[in-house]
């Protein structure tokens, strides 16, 4: 280890200032840095170089997306980045970006300051990312010899220092004497160093301590190691590497060494991983320090174990390779992940439970555990997968699971819960005070900040959700795909819920219902609560497409699959830019609207098209600007059977694949296209007497219905009148409230009629209404007798004041439809 030291503690600077009284001594602190050497394994990083004050520290050559730095600090201190071999900073950016750390630029160098340490990630002009791994600096170093303290490099251990040689059973004699320690925890010293190692037991009352500079090198040959299961999906043997003795207690590894999994060379080569730490069966377990790398498999599998406690956890993985989660807690109870960065394709952080017939969990001991007490803080995650997850594995029960004060540096789902496997109850769970920065990848066609599903894979029922917690969500990015809250059945759903603070992209101030949440994917759970304050959900449009016939350019699944209701199956084209799916209605409808929810890959270019005969078509909506996700369109009513979705430019290098295509409009709604004359009308973006039947059944932003607009200071009597263009038989009126934010149900008339006429001169009254309560969110039908009529009147005759626009009388309708 070369340990710099760069610090004035105890030490004054005196800086004479002349006055009355003489000198006064000013004592300035400057921050300690330990840098840690280059181990001979790895190689310095051509991407970048760092600084911290006037230490440089290495920085290890890693994998195609990121470096990283590992070093220990106290203090504040200013961060120097040389991005060699570029000749200017054109961009940067530094995560976790709640730290609002900004910097400057000068040349090559980009230069900020830091308060203490902590965990980066620093990406310049596009290159590869740079992971700072700051640790505090330690206040536990041991002293490498002396009583109770056992030195692998010492006799009569005599370990292999160099990598050339197998280090286990110097490690392994080490770990024994200081199991016989009697006068307390037993410390193994490992100096810097490589160290080659097969398994290891761990023992009650043993501490394993790594110097900073010391790699444990997992050899990647089987014949090293004890096969201890057989990850079925991969049809591949797994060993447990550092692993705790059954029934072991007080047990601790750290210090700021590296443990080295070399999965990617163990897998490609021997098809062969190891689960890094393993604490089995154990209780009051303890990891701070060590840089966890390359895991071939789940890094860190705490199983059937208590009191556990995890900190200062890096656990640095590949992009390409699967199965490498970070820490997955399985089975196990009170346990704590504090102040953490994990990556690697698979998911960083999660909580698990299994049964005996599960291939990870065949050897491990004793009977199933619940999960119970978990608490994950603190922390940055960067994966393909889920950020912060519960599940797939619920076999057992698992409750008070809380992640909390962490960041998503990016992930395709943000936070969620995914019982995919058993039939386990989940209770209580929390996600608090997360930051998710970036949705930018898909898996599993999904790319989402948040999913929460009961899905029954295995066959086995599925089990319940039972008190979810959302509160406190910074959402940076949404992703491209729906939100989910879905249970698998009536009896098997999710309930309790609450979402609290949650703050959407583009937006200052909470989201109020789930659709400004975007989690449009929903099912099977029971309502709501949403804080601080809630909202109505949009009054859902009727989907004329649903289970209709379809047809499509080109596709390996069916077209229908885009109209089935289903979000979990989709249509995809093949992988060329004019491509085509439309919908057969049955009949002519007016149609005026319609909902593509993509999948990763979308249109950049397409049209929206109607027919009457399936071979002409007119576009009724174009963009050049698509960019996934759910594009809500809407346009002019307008009579047609078939609706086309027709791509011409692709966003991605693959077809255009759909989840679902909606198709809204009015099958019988016979105010649609008809005229409209009133006493008064707003008229502006949100309101005007076209919007009285758009097709839009919600007041939202842009189309908030038509409202009266005279004499507004006192009661008085308004009107509007609907020309149908010929006489119609009809028998029932739907007048749709208001339903925006603080104002459900104002400006609905307290007194109106409802009248009919065939020449807009001879009027006949067909409901009367006096004393009429202010109405929820939800349609009012007036039904009556058939009969004929052009034109559909509704006279205010006592309209209602309305205390969020001053006690002003309007009547007003997000919408009007005539049967």
């Amino acid at each position: 280890m070369r340990k710099m030291k760069a610090w004035l503690i105890g030490l004054f600077s005196f800086i004479f200032i002349l006055g009355g009284l003489g000198a006064v001594p000013v004592q300035v602190h400057a921050a300690t840095i330990s840098s840690y050497g280059l181990p001979s394994i790895y190689t310095a990083s051509t991407v970048y170089g760092l600084k911290v004050d006037a230490t440089t520290i290495p920085v290890v050559s890693y994998t195609s997306d990121y470096d990283y730095a590992h070093f220990s600090m106290s203090g504040a201190a200013t961060i120097e980045i040389t991005a060699i071999g570029q000749a200017s900073i054109t961009s940067y950016s530094i995560s976790p970006k709640k730290l609002n750390v900004t910097g400057t630029t000068s040349g090559n160098k980009l230069t900020f300051t830091v308060s203490g340490d902590e965990y980066l990630i620093v990406k310049i002009n596009g290159q590869r990312a740079l992971v700072i791994a700051a640790d505090p600096a330690e206040t536990n170093k041991p002293a490498s010899s002396g009583t109770g303290i056992y030195n692998v490099k010492n006799a009569p251990y005599n370990a292999d220092s160099t990598g050339s040689g197998m280090a286990t059973t110097a490690i392994q004699n080490a770990i024994n004497d200081a199991a016989n320690y009697t006068g307390g925890q037993g410390i193994v010293y490992v100096p810097a160093g490589i160290y080659k190692a097969g398994n290891l037991q761990l023992k009650s009352d043993v501490a394993l301590y790594l110097e900073g500079g010391a790699v444990l090198r997992f050899t990647g040959v089987a014949s090293d190691y004890t096969v201890n299961w057989h990850k079925d999906s991969q049809n591949r043997d797994v060993t447990w590497w550092l692993y705790t003795q059954n029934g072991a207690d007080n047990v601790k590894i750290y210090g700021r060494g590296t443990i080295d999994g070399n999965g990617k060379y163990a897998t490609t080569t021997n098809n062969f991983a190891s689960n890094i730490i393993v604490p089995i069966g154990t209780t009051n377990f303890t990891f701070d320090g060590p840089l966890i790398r390359d895991s071939g498999s789940w890094a860190v599998t705490p199983a059937r174990s208590n009191d556990l406690t995890f900190k200062n956890l890096k656990i640095l993985n590949r992009f390409d390779m699967g199965e490498n989660d970070g820490i997955d807690v399985n089975e196990s109870q009170n346990v704590l992940v504090q102040h953490g960065i994990g990556i690697g394709l698979d998911d960083p952080y999660t909580t698990k439970s299994w049964d005996q017939t599960t291939d990870i969990s065949l050897s491990w001991p004793g009977s199933p555990e619940p999960v119970s007490n978990v608490v994950f803080d603190d922390l940055i995650s960067w994966t393909v997968c889920f950020g912060y997850k519960v599940g797939q594995g619920m076999r057992q029960n698992q409750s008070d699971v809380t992640f909390k004060n962490s960041v998503v540096y990016d992930a395709s789902v943000g936070i969620g819960v995914d019982h995919k496997y058993g039939v386990g109850d989940l209770t209580n769970v929390t996600f608090d005070n997360i930051d998710i920065e970036r949705i930018t990848y898909t898996n599993d066609s999904t790319r989402t900040w948040a999913s929460f599903i009961i899905r029954n894979a295995d066959g086995f029922g599925g089990g319940t959700i039972n008190t979810l917690i959302v509160k406190d969500i910074l959402v940076r990015d949404a992703g491209t795909t729906l939100g989910t809250l879905k249970g698998y059945s009536s009896t098997k759903n999710i309930s309790n819920i609450t979402f609290n603070n949650v703050v959407m992209p583009g937006s200052s101030t909470p989201a109020q219902n789930l659709a400004q949440m975007n989690i449009l994917n929903r099912a099977n759970h029971t309502p709501v609560t949403i804080l601080p304050t809630q909202i109505a959900e949009p009054v859902q449009r009727v989907n004329l497409a649903l289970n209709k016939g379809a047809i499509a350019s080109s596709g390996t699944a069916a077209p229908s699959l885009s109209f089935d209701g289903n979000f979990g199956s989709r249509w995809g084209s093949s992988y060329t830019d004019n491509e085509w799916i439309y919908v057969d209605l049955g009949s002519p409808v007016y149609v005026d609207g319609a909902k593509l929810y993509w999948e990763a890959a979308y249109g950049k270019n397409y049209q929206i098209q109607v027919s009457n005969d399936g071979s002409t078509w007119t576009n009724v909506f174009s963009t050049t600007t698509g960019n996934g996700g759910v594009d809500d369109i809407s346009f002019t009513p307008t009579l047609a059977r078939y609706v086309k979705m027709n791509g011409t430019l692709r966003g991605t290098v693959y077809g255009y694949s759909l989840w679902e295509f909606e198709v809204y409009g009015s099958v019988g709604n016979l105010a649609m296209g008809a005229g409209v004359s009133a006493t008064s009308s707003v008229e502006n973006t949100n309101f005007g007497a076209a919007k009285i039947h758009d097709g839009q059944r919600s007041s939202v932003t842009g189309s908030m219905g038509w409202s009266s607009n005279n004499s507004l200071t006192s009661n008085h009597i308004e009107s509007v009148t609907l020309d149908m263009g010929s006489s119609k038989t009809i028998s029932k009126v739907d007048l749709f409230p208001r339903n925006d934010a603080g104002n459900v149900g104002q400006n609905f008339p307290i007194d109106f009629t409802i009248k009919t006429s065939v020449d807009n001169a001879n009027w006949t009254t067909v409901v009367a209404r006096t004393g009429y309560a202010q109405p929820g969110n939800a349609v009012q039908s007036f039904a009556f007798s058939a009969v004929s009529a052009r034109y559909v009147k509704i006279d205010g005759t006592n309209l209602r004041p309305n205390p969020s626009d001053a006690n002003r009388y309007r009547m007003a309708f997000a919408e009007v439809e005539i049967y």
